[in-house]
């Protein structure tokens, strides 16, 4: 298995294609060589001869003219003893070794370069017919001529020699040349054999880098233009398109790969779409739990929800091996656990080791859970304000395997971690505006019922303090008056808070309002300083005068109950923008009351949820939903240095 997935993995291909082609384009270069050298030899062979024939033609040359100018006394006998007689026996030599080397076939001596043995030249039939011809015909012509000039070899017989070399030359000279032209007939047919060989060394070579040629763009570039392709389309859009896994073992890793990629897309994509249609918290779940579960590796996943008091966590929805458990719904400790610590640093926390840290912290109650049904590795997500859900809550993944969230898994988690949390964040949101939007249902409703009966005790009551009547008993009148009056302002703002909002927005000055109010709230505060800061130019938006009147009723009265007898309110109106921007106006109102404990703050604005035990819980939620509608934001600071700082941006109009 390992070795066929070697074998065919690009790496391997590609380098067996370009060593094929390598030792293709050797073998066709070392045969154009060996080819190259042949002729060479061959042509060597041919000028070995020629040079036989040339001195042939000498030696007949010389016999002729010594013939025609024979010595007529001894010193010029001698003189051609010297000259003619020497020449002789050196065009013999001459004859005697190229006969020799032809009759033997070693031609090393011969050639002008040196050349392996198998580049040797390996004479035809024809050729070796004609050497044997020339060899026999050469003997008997050297055997006469030595006849003929005798055994002395001081005093040759030059003259009979030299006839002999007239008389026989036509004899050597049909050998030489017979054995001359079969030798040239044998290069030729060896030229003709290596163009033959060379154009056929081409032509496989040709062939055969086709065919590599072909089996890359088979093999590597064709699985290619597919994956391009694939990835074209996942870039258009189509994120669930898979490709076919083929192709060498790096495209098919490739492939695969892609088709992982795909998928996951896929997924984020249905958990966004699923986001934006709104799922509920059980539909999210069962999509993490289901089209998730292989990709992310869980076997048990858990939404847990924190109380108010941030004391317990009790278990919203959780699932295992796929399936809801809507039987769960345990509460666990929160403080000195693990959901403690991944709330606080508001991060992503990943516990391995689960059973060792449970055993060695009997408070992880939940960790003890998760090792009862043998789980051993997980992930904790936080849902804090950060990610604007309206409720604290942890998103918990669990797996059987001991490294399940390690490596790759982790990353992954990691990077969709904040889509998941925003996610469940989102509709956590939703399940909790539901919930209230159902309360507040319910509670126009029990403010309509309620409203008459009201005004009928309101009425009693008021007729009862207008007579006279003893002291104790007026107090008690009295004091069912003011009761009666609060109860009266909390239907007020339940039924402000139920019904739609209808807004009558014109240009408004703010400062004016600004300072009509801070004046009109010292009168009814006066155990309270108030102040106002504006800019000397006037700030305009576009708002509903009755409305904002009311915010600003609304923090001022809030400011007075939170700050003690004889401080300071202190409201401000800041500028935002620029000249060329116009951009925002911020109200801000101040108190130096006590702080408030940071983790309470995103519930301040929460319909229903007050620190006051006399609060109805609804001032802060009327004046949030009225900025809204005006387009504005309300943010709160609190801290202990500063104080208390609620703040108003609205934006700017300008005619």
């Amino acid at each position: 298995m390992l070795l066929s997935r070697y074998l065919a993995s690009l790496s391997v291909q590609v380098t067996a294609a370009y060593l094929a082609l390598g030792l293709l384009l050797a073998a066709a270069g070392l045969y154009t060589i060996g080819a190259f050298q042949r002729q060479l030899g061959s042509i060597g062979l041919v000028n070995q001869a020629a040079q036989l024939e040339l001195t042939v033609e000498q030696m007949h040359a010389q016999g002729m003219n010594y013939w025609q100018n024979a010595p007529r006394d001894y010193p010029t006998y001698y003189r051609d003893v010297r000259l003619y007689y020497q020449d002789l026996l050196a065009q013999v030599e001459t004859i005697d070794a190229i006969v020799a080397t032809f009759m033997s076939g070693d031609f090393r001596g011969a050639l002008p370069m040196w050349l392996p043995s198998w580049l040797q030249p390996h004479l035809g039939a024809k050729a070796e017919a004609a050497t044997i011809a020339l060899e026999r015909t050469w003997e008997q012509w050297r055997a006469e001529l030595f006849a003929a000039l005798g055994d002395d070899e001081d005093e040759p017989r030059l003259e009979w020699a030299a006839e002999h070399v007239i008389e026989a030359h036509n004899r050597l000279m049909a050998a030489v040349d017979a054995f001359a032209q079969a030798l040239r007939d044998w290069a030729e047919d060896e030229y003709r054999v290596m163009t033959q060989g060379t154009l056929v060394v081409a032509a496989v070579s040709l062939v055969i880098a086709v065919l590599l040629l072909a089996l890359l763009q088979w093999k590597v570039l064709r699985p290619l233009r597919r994956a391009t392709a694939g990835f074209q389309r996942v870039a258009d859009g189509d994120f669930g398109h898979r490709l076919p896994v083929a192709g060498t073992t790096e495209i098919q890793d490739l492939t695969a790969s892609f088709n992982r990629l795909s998928e996951r897309l896929d997924l984020l994509y249905r958990l966004i779409q699923g986001l934006q249609q709104g799922q509920d918290l059980d539909q999210l779940m069962g999509l993490l739990n289901t089209e998730f579960r292989p990709l992310l590796g869980c076997d048990w996943s858990g939404l847990l929800f924190i109380d108010e008091r941030r004391a317990n966590a009790r278990v919203e929805t959780s699932w295992l091996d796929g399936a809801p458990q809507p039987g769960d719904q345990r509460r666990y400790r929160l403080k000195g656990t693990l959901l403690e610590q991944v709330l606080a640093e508001e991060a992503p926390l990943h516990v391995n080791g689960m059973v060792e840290r449970a055993r060695e912290n009997p408070a992880y109650e939940l960790l003890r859970h998760l090792v009862a049904l043998g789980m051993q590795d997980a992930i904790f997500l936080p849902l804090t304000p950060q990610t604007q859900t309206p409720v604290p809550a942890v998103v918990v993944f669990a797996t059987r395997d001991p490294d399940g969230f390690g490596g790759a898994r982790r990353r992954l988690l990691g990077n969709i971690a904040q889509l998941l949390t925003q996610g469940v964040g989102r509709t956590a949101r939703l399940a909790e505006q539901a919930r209230l939007a159902a309360i507040g249902e319910f509670a126009s409703g029990i403010a309509h019922e309620l409203r008459s009966p009201l005004t009928t005790i309101a009425m009693a009551l008021g007729y009862l303090a207008e007579h006279e009547q003893e002291p104790r008993a007026k107090r008690r009148v009295d004091l069912a008056v003011g009761e009666a009056e609060r109860m009266r302002r909390l239907l007020d703002d339940i039924l402000l808070y139920a019904k739609p909002l209808s807004l009558e927005l014109r240009p408004l000055a703010l400062g004016a309002l600004l300072a009509e109010h801070v004046a009109a709230a010292a009168e009814r505060h006066p155990g309270y300083r108030l102040e106002c800061a504006s800019p000397a130019g006037e700030l305009e938006v576009m708002a509903d005068r009755d409305r904002l009147r009311q915010v600003l009723t609304n923090l001022t009265d809030n400011a007075c109950e939170a700050a003690p007898e004889g401080a300071v309110i202190r409201w401000r109106l800041v500028d935002l923008g620029t000249d060329d921007e116009p951009g925002e106006v911020r109200l801000s109102v101040h108190n130096q009351g006590e702080p408030i404990p940071s983790e309470l703050l995103p519930r301040l604005t929460e319909p229903f949820f007050s620190t006051k035990s006399n609060g109805t819980g609804l001032g802060l939620a009327i004046v949030r939903r009225l900025v809204e509608q005006h387009g504005g934001r309300l943010a709160i600071r609190s801290s202990v240095e500063a104080g208390t700082t609620i703040e108003i941006d609205l934006p700017r109009w300008i005619d």
